[in-house]
C-alpha cells in the first residue's frame, strides 16, 4: 500500500493530507482541529508545540515564540526559559518533528511527501529563500522521502476539489499566516498550465496582529461593561484570549459574543453584539483589498482580470468578499480547508523520491482542470461544484452580480418572455438564450433550453457560468440562507 503525503507549512495551522494507492487525497490533520499552529513555549522541563504551546503564550509571554517560521534561521530565537536560547531554526526542527511524529502515528509512514511552503519561504524565480535549504536538511534529518516542494498557490492549484473550473487566464491567491497576508498572482501559459509570477508579502495583516488588536478592543469593552479588568492575572488574560480566538474563528456566526470569565469570587460576564466584531475587522478587510487593487496596478492588471482564490484561513474575515467586490472583483472562489495539502500530495503521487536533498525539484508550475462545459449555440454553460460542499445545507437563493434572488420566487424562465426583462437582470448581457430554473425531488436544476443538454443539478456553493460568443459572460451562484443562531 503506497502512502503520498503533502504537508501545507501555513504557521496559523499545519494542515497534511494522504492519498493510498492513487485515491483522492483526504486530510488527515486540519488547521481547524487548531492542534498544529506555529507556537513553541517552555513549559518550565520542556519545549511544547502547536496549540498546547498557544494555551500558554499569554501566562509566560517571554517563554513562547510564534515567529520561528516567518523568521526562519539560524539566528537566536525570541523564546527565553531553556537553559540555553534555541535558534529560530531549532524551534522549526523540533515543531516539524513533533508534527511528523503526529503525522506518521495516523496514518503508517508515508511513502512520498511534497511540501508547500509559503512565497516568503520558497522565494522568488531568481531569489531562492534561505529557509528552503534549513527545511531541506530537516527533511532529510526527519527521514521524511521527499519528491518536490512547491508554493500555496501552486499547490491549491493543482487541488481539483477547490480550483476546477476557474477557467481563468490568471488567478490572484490570497492567504493569512500568523505574522502577515500574502498574495500571489499566477498566470495561464496558453497551453493550459499556470504558472506562479509574482508574490508579495503583507507584514502586520496577519492572525496575531489582528487576535491581539481584537483582544484589546473587546478587553475594553469588558471593562466598561463589568468593571473588571481581565488584563489584572495571566490566568485571566489567557482565557479571554482563548474565548476571543473562538469569536474570531467563528467570525461569520449570527449569534451575540459572549464572554465569561469566572475568578474565586465571582462570574464576570459580557455579551456584545456580533456587528461590533465585524466592525472591529473592516479595516482589516480593506486593508487587504486595497493591497490587492494596488499588487495588481503595479503589473498593469485590474481587478477584473484576475479569479481571486480565497485561502481557507480567509474564513476569519466575513466582509473581505464585500470589501473585494466593492473594489471591481467579481470572481471570488473560497478555496476548501487543506487545499494546498491535497494538491501537494497529488505532486507526491505523481514523483518518485530524491535520493538527495540538493536534488528536490521546485514545483512552480500546473495544469488547471477544465470544468463541465456544455454549448448552447452560442451560449457556453459551464458548472463549477462547490469546493466544500455541505450536504445539509438547502439552496435558497441564486446570486448574480452581488444581487441575490430567491428561488422559490423565481419563474421557471429566467431569461425574460415575450421580450420582456429577464428575472435575473444579469442574462440580459448574454442575448436571448432561454435559461430555465427547476427544481426536481427536492434538487434545483439550472439549464439552457436551446442546448439539447441534460439540465444541471447545483447545490448551494456551486457556480454556473453563461458564456457568450461576444466574451460576455454571467456567473450564477447558488447559496444557501443562513439566519441569526443558526450553525
Amino acid at each position: 500500500m503506497a502512502i503520498a503525503c503533502g504537508i501545507e507549512f501555513s504557521d496559523f495551522g499545519f494542515n497534511a493530507a494522504v492519498a493510498t494507492d492513487g485515491d483522492t487525497p483526504k486530510v488527515v490533520l486540519s488547521e481547524s482541529d487548531g492542534d498544529w499552529p506555529g507556537f513553541a513555549a517552555w513549559d518550565g522541563e520542556k519545549l511544547v508545540f502547536g496549540r498546547q504551546a498557544e494555551r500558554r503564550s499569554r501566562l509566560q509571554p517571554r517563554g513562547a515564540s510564534h515567529t520561528f517560521w516567518e523568521l526562519l534561521s539560524l539566528a537566536p530565537s525570541d523564546l527565553e526559559g531553556p537553559p540555553r536560547i534555541p535558534a529560530y531554526s531549532e524551534l522549526a526542527y523540533s515543531f516539524l518533528k513533533e508534527f511528523w511524529s503526529d503525522l506518521v502515528s495516523k496514518v503508517g509512514q508515508p511513502d512520498r511527501v511534497a511540501l508547500a511552503m509559503p512565497g516568503q519561504i520558497l522565494g522568488d524565480d531568481d531569489d531562492e529563500g534561505s529557509g528552503v535549504g534549513l527545511i531541506l536538511a530537516m527533511a532529510r534529518d526527519l527521514g521524511i522521502p521527499l519528491t518536490s516542494l512547491c508554493g500555496l498557490s501552486t499547490a491549491t492549484l493543482n487541488d481539483p476539489d477547490s480550483t476546477s473550473g476557474l477557467n481563468a487566464q490568471r488567478m490572484l491567491y490570497l492567504d493569512l499566516h500568523l505574522h502577515s497576508a500574502v498574495m500571489s498572482l499566477s498566470e495561464s501559459d496558453g497551453a493550459g498550465k499556470m504558472h506562479r509570477r509574482r508574490h508579495l508579502r503583507l507584514p502586520r495583516l496577519g492572525y496575531v496582529p489582528l487576535i491581539q488588536g481584537l483582544q484589546r478592543a473587546m478587553g475594553n469593552r469588558f471593562l466598561r461593561a463589568t468593571a473588571f479588568d481581565v488584563t489584572a492575572q495571566r490566568e485571566l488574560d489567557q482565557e479571554f484570549y482563548e474565548q476571543t480566538r473562538e469569536q474570531l474563528l467563528d467570525a461569520s456566526h449570527g449569534t451575540d459574543i459572549r464572554y465569561s470569565i469566572q475568578t474565586p469570587s465571582r462570574i464576570h460576564q459580557a455579551a456584545f453584539p456580533r456587528e461590533t466584531l465585524l466592525r472591529d475587522l473592516l479595516p482589516i478587510e480593506n486593508g487587504w483589498a486595497d493591497a490587492a487593487v494596488k499588487f495588481l496596478r503595479d503589473g498593469a492588471l485590474t481587478p477584473k482580470d484576475v479569479v481571486v482564490a480565497v485561502s481557507s484561513r480567509g474564513r476569519m474575515l466575513p466582509g473581505l468578499r464585500d470589501a473585494l467586490m466593492a473594489r471591481g472583483f467579481s470572481k471570488i472562489v473560497n478555496v476548501g480547508e487543506g487545499a494546498a495539502a491535497r494538491g501537494a500530495a497529488r505532486f507526491a503521487a505523481d514523483l518518485e523520491v530524491c535520493g538527495d536533498i540538493s536534488t528536490v525539484p521546485v514545483i512552480k508550475e500546473v495544469s488547471v482542470a477544465s470544468a463541465n462545459v456544455a454549448q448552447s449555440g452560442d451560449v457556453q454553460v459551464q458548472h463549477v461544484p462547490a469546493a466544500h460542499p455541505k450536504p445539509g445545507l438547502m439552496a435558497s437563493h441564486l446570486v448574480a452580480d452581488g444581487a441575490a434572488y430567491s428561488l422559490h420566487a423565481l419563474p421557471e424562465i429566467l431569461g425574460g418572455v415575450d421580450g420582456g426583462p429577464p428575472a435575473v437582470s444579469a442574462l440580459s448581457r448574454i442575448g436571448h438564450a432561454t435559461v430555465k430554473l427547476s427544481r426536481s425531488a427536492g434538487e434545483w436544476q439550472i439549464g439552457v433550453v436551446e442546448s439539447g443538454v441534460t439540465p444541471l443539478r447545483v447545490a448551494p456553493g456551486d457556480r454556473v457560468v453563461l458564456r457568450a460568443a461576444n466574451g460576455a459572460e454571467v456567473e450564477l451562484t447558488v447559496v444557501a440562507e443562513t439566519r441569526p443562531g443558526q450553525a
